[in-house]
């Protein structure tokens, strides 16, 4: 077992889904994922983020492996973000699963050659760690930016309309008219 360094809860690495790695292990109620950490990316874009982070790291690169179907799940079961597969040295990546904080609980499997154990939990939190560093310095691998806007990936046209939304009384929105009250 583990403890959380600020509340001191008993963490059970086997509960991943209520914990957060980022340096240390933390619980949910105390820490969360920075948005870039938990964004959807592109496949290409994580595969270059693994390329970067094994040279970066020392270690031997992954084989990273799409699969376009949907995610696997059972009844009572979570969805399957992605899969190691620890003899071949690969990730296979479902669609949910694109997202810099599974690629390094996958590599965290590869690396460690472990299932949720307390030495897996160390290295995914030491990897989102170190990935956390290099967006905070926007240096994502070469061709990607590290850091997005919060409007990537959302349609700039909404409704076929190129023009602001209109603006209703009492709002401040663009093109707003103060009304007799706010004068």
């Amino acid at each position: 077992m583990m403890e959380c360094p600020k509340c001191g809860a008993r963490l059970n690495p086997a509960h991943h889904g209520d914990l957060v790695f980022d340096g240390r292990v933390w619980c949910d109620r105390c820490r969360e994922y920075g948005r870039e950490l938990i964004r959807p990316r592109d496949l290409k874009e994580i595969q270059a983020w693994s390329r970067m982070i094994c040279q970066e790291l020392g270690f031997p690169p992954i084989l990273m492996e799409d699969n376009a179907a949907p995610a696997v799940s059972r009844p009572g079961a979570p969805v399957l973000m992605a899969e190691a597969d620890h003899r071949r040295r690969s990730i296979r990546f479902y669609a949910p699963g694109c997202r810099l904080a599974t690629l390094c609980h996958e590599l965290a499997h590869i690396y460690t050659g472990q299932d949720h154990t307390r030495d897996w939990a160390m290295m995914f939190a030491q990897l989102v760690a170190w990935v956390k560093n290099r967006l905070g310095q926007d240096q994502g691998p070469q061709g990607f930016r590290a850091r997005l806007s919060i409007y990537a990936g959302v349609p700039q046209c909404v409704y076929g309309s190129r023009e602001p939304p209109p603006t209703s009384p009492g709002s401040r929105g663009p093109g707003h008219e103060p009304g007799p009250e706010e004068r």
